[in-house]
């Protein structure tokens, strides 16, 4: 299944995304539940099925079987529910969940380490980025003006479905909810200045565009670490690369990380970006991975104080 929340009249909706069609899972299921003659439909939709996807997520055990049969039950409709299923050309889509954590890796592309000469790292590269970054596809990246460069990282990453500690890499996948995209969007010339303004420059606004949808396991190919993944800007493709060039999978990095920190329900794990490019307001950018899809956002300059890029002396990377 493809999983994740739109907006349609005025509303957010937990959505099953099929082909042209965005399915509301609590209408629809409350609708299936209506069909089979089961008794208060809606406060067992409400329970069973919730219309908030950390909720869902935590408890995928019930909720992950009701979104199933109320897709089938659209399915059998041939997707002709009024109030249950929309065409992807009414809805606007919005990122599936704010995480409790977003968990980046660096550095995990051996094409990428190999072109900016960093050196091997015997562990993961691990860092938090801000939740309130999120934003979802199609949604607009705004790049603060007269803070340098900013580079397009795009990420295969997977949702975490409960929680856990020192997870051991053989039983990961029974700690993954499912996988998406997430943009690792970066003020490079921040991040080239001082190490220290990483965080600065990985956390402005709008600076996590994820989705379009989370992807459940048994919806993706067989062998996740031999996916096409591909960078675009303004339908231009600037960089192909594939899961193949990692070197640490799921499996090492959430062993390393669940050592240290505790994982919930919703996180998000990435496993770094193949080598990343710039980009700048007015640019349309499309991040695509085998399995998952394309993430699109339109990128637009903001005005802000640009005392503190003179304070720092930023440096000049065009």
């Amino acid at each position: 299944m493809k999983l994740g929340t739109f907006e349609i009249g005025g509303r957010k909706r937990l959505g099953a995304f099929e082909g042209d069609w965005a399915v509301d899972l609590s209408a629809s299921y409350c609708a299936f539940l209506a069909a089979k003659g089961a008794p208060e439909p809606e406060a067992r939709a409400d329970a069973e099925l919730p219309n908030e996807m950390v909720q869902f997520i935590s408890q995928n055990e019930i909720s992950l079987p009701a979104a199933r049969k109320a897709i089938d039950f659209v399915r059998e409709k041939n997707f002709q529910i009024p109030g249950c299923v929309y065409p992807l050309s009414q809805i606007t889509f919005r990122a599936s969940h704010r995480p409790p954590k977003i968990i980046c890796t660096g550095v995990n592309y051996e094409d990428y380490r190999k072109l900016i000469g960093i050196q091997y790292s015997p562990v993961p590269l691990v860092f938090l980025k801000s939740p309130s970054c999120v934003i979802g596809h199609e949604e607009t990246i705004f790049l603060p003006q007269g803070y340098g460069v900013f580079y397009h990282e795009w990420e295969f990453s997977c949702v975490i479905a409960q929680k856990c500690k020192m997870v051991p890499k053989e039983k990961v996948n029974a700690v993954i909810f499912g996988y998406t995209i997430l943009n690792d969007i970066t003020a490079r010339s921040l991040e080239a200045t001082n190490r220290e303004f990483q965080p600065w420059g990985k956390n402005i606004d709008t600076f996590a565009p994820m989705g379009p949808w989370i992807v459940t396991p048994d919806a993706m190919p067989k062998d996740l670490y031999r996916l096409k993944t591909l960078r675009r800007r303004n339908g231009k493709l600037e960089c192909a690369s594939n899961t193949s060039n990692m070197r640490l999978g799921f499996g090492e990095i959430i062993e390393f990380v669940s050592n240290f920190w505790t994982l919930e329900p919703g996180d998000v794990v990435t496993t770094a970006t193949p080598p990343a490019g710039p980009f700048e307001p007015g640019d349309v950018i499309e991040a695509e991975i085998e399995g998952i899809g394309v993430l699109r956002n339109s990128v637009i300059g903001v005005a802000v104080d640009r005392k503190y890029a003179e304070l720092i002396q930023l440096k000049d990377l065009v």
